[in-house]
């Protein structure tokens, strides 16, 4: 149908998931938005005594008990490093692989406590701010996130990145010159 668009990719072209990092535009609003959560989230969680952060993983009782020492010590960290490096866009393909390790992992982690009707009253994504949400709030955000991460990891080049700095004043070549 005339100007309609369709799912399906142009002749000689790639479908739309394909090009989604080709957007310059979302593959830094991604970096940044999601960078910018894992840095607060982390960071928020390092501003906690480690006996309340190891309270807040406690919660969710699927978790073993002799884990979530070591897991509150070594997530804020986590979360708030390969945050700060994908905000910056500093060794970005690894970093956007670990945040989405990490999201795939709290996506699973939310779907057993919603399946299993663990209540939880806060998630502690954020540590003690006040907000309170649900564990199927935190799998809607979180699939977003996991979703904003596509682009990031199918991108070609992202000039606002640290990564790309080295490559700003070389010019591509012309072959046929």
């Amino acid at each position: 149908m005339r100007g309609v668009r369709s799912h399906r990719a142009e002749p000689g072209g790639a479908p739309w998931w394909r090009r989604a990092g080709d957007a310059a535009w979302l593959v830094i609003a991604a970096r940044l938005v999601v960078g910018g959560v894992f840095v607060f989230a982390g960071l928020s969680k390092l501003a906690l005594p480690h006996a309340e952060v190891v309270a807040q993983i406690q919660q969710y009782t699927v978790i073993p008990k002799l884990l979530t020492p070591w897991i509150a010590t070594v997530l804020p960290w986590l979360e708030a490093l390969s945050g700060g490096a994908l905000l910056i866009g500093f060794m970005t393909t690894p970093a956007a692989w670990l945040v989405s390790a990490q999201l795939a992992s709290f996506c699973l982690l939310m779907l057993i406590v919603v399946a299993a009707g663990i209540e939880i009253e806060d998630c502690g994504c954020f540590g003690q701010l006040g907000w309170k949400e649900t564990p199927l709030q935190v799998l809607l955000r979180d699939v977003v996130m996991l979703g904003l991460m596509w682009p990031v990891l199918t991108r070609r080049r992202d000039a606002w990145a640290i990564d790309a700095w080295g490559n700003l004043s070389a010019e591509p070549e012309d072959d046929d010159a």
